[in-house]
């Protein structure tokens, strides 16, 4: 039954995707594009997605997403399959996907990426994030290592980070050198890297050497202007002005390990936030990086011109896109050999 469920399920976000596609192709062609200078490749994205994730949203069987997912086991990109290998073993008490570098003569190989998937805290896992945090690790240098963290509605604040903050410290347990890890996600998984620094912070932990935050979510109190402003513009699930209670339950949604926004940031490791300036929650990226700063935190705020969510991710091929890449192997390179440099 199950299968029959998510075939019927699967039918039904490819039909919606479908509507919407073709309903902007003709939008375009007699109106012109939403954002001025999108190409045809990045509007359509943008539209696919929003239909997929809005279907998904909606339907009736909260885990037909769940088992979809489940099964997902996408290949790697054509450039990387001799490149990277995908190892699977836990790491903190919970499955995870290794993307294990066969790094050219002369890298050090010594950088660990402990990244964490988004998915607004209730969708993904590492198979749905596998394309992108391969092409990070190649770029990086970096073995990258993704848990398969628990979500909610089944798991609720502050599982998520319990199960970071484990994966982080078995890491270090396990031999890798705090200096030369670095901590990154996006979207929700942005908000989660933010929060497990606060956390290890606070409870003692040697820091990682930085952290890359993708369209970090960070204000699960919805309140940027920005979530409506760039609606039209953007593939979040659209109406998304209420808390995020799914995951926070009856917690203040201004906890700082649930929205870092509110949060201290003293003693933090810098930062590298990336916002799309088309993005819904663009406001959280600016926001989290007025109060780093204003807490003396390194922070490098890279805005993507007419750019979406987590486009890294999305949008491979956008010049944005290799900018970004660009300025994470500096801020990486940097990071990690300042902190190797102090700790010698």
């Amino acid at each position: 039954m199950d299968e029959v469920n998510t075939l019927a399920f699967t039918f039904r976000l490819m039909w919606a995707v479908i509507v919407a596609v073709v309903t902007r192709v003709f939008r375009r062609l007699f109106r012109g594009s939403v954002v001025p200078g999108w190409r045809w490749s990045t509007e359509l994205t943008v539209v696919a997605m929003r239909a997929f994730i809005m279907e998904a949203a909606t339907h009736p069987d909260p885990q037909a997403r769940s088992r979809l997912e489940a099964g997902l086991d996408p290949p790697l990109p054509k450039r990387l399959r001799s490149l990277v290998r995908i190892e699977r073993r836990p790491v903190g008490g919970r499955p995870a996907e290794w993307h294990v570098c066969d790094l050219p003569p002369g890298a050090d190989g010594a950088v660990t990426l402990l990244y964490l998937h988004g998915g607004g805290y209730l969708a993904g896992n590492p198979a749905t994030h596998r394309r992108f945090v391969a092409t990070l690790a190649w770029e990086l240098a970096a073995t990258a290592v993704v848990p398969d963290y628990r979500l909610a509605p089944a798991h609720r604040f502050p599982a998520a980070v319990d199960d970071a903050v484990a994966a982080y410290r078995e890491l270090v347990a396990g031999g890798a050198d705090p200096s030369s890890i670095v901590i990154g996600g996006d979207s929700a998984g942005g908000g989660l890297a933010a929060a497990t620094l606060l956390r290890l912070r606070d409870e003692g932990d040697p820091l990682p050497a930085g952290a890359l935050l993708f369209s970090p979510y960070v204000d699960l109190e919805h309140s940027g202007a920005s979530i409506v402003a760039n609606q039209a513009t953007d593939y979040l699930p659209l109406g998304v002005i209420r808390p995020n209670f799914e995951y926070i339950g009856a917690h203040d949604p201004r906890h700082p390990y649930a929205s870092p926004l509110y949060g201290d940031f003293h003693g933090i490791p810098p930062l590298l936030i990336f916002g799309g300036e088309r993005e819904m929650i663009v406001d959280d990226a600016r926001r989290l990086a007025t109060r780093a700063r204003a807490a003396d935190v390194a922070t490098t705020l890279h805005l993507g011109r007419d750019m979406p969510h987590v486009w890294p991710a999305v949008l491979p091929t956008e010049p944005e896109t290799v900018r970004a890449l660009a300025a994470c192997r500096l801020f990486v390179s940097h990071v990690t050999a300042d902190r190797r440099s102090r700790s010698a």
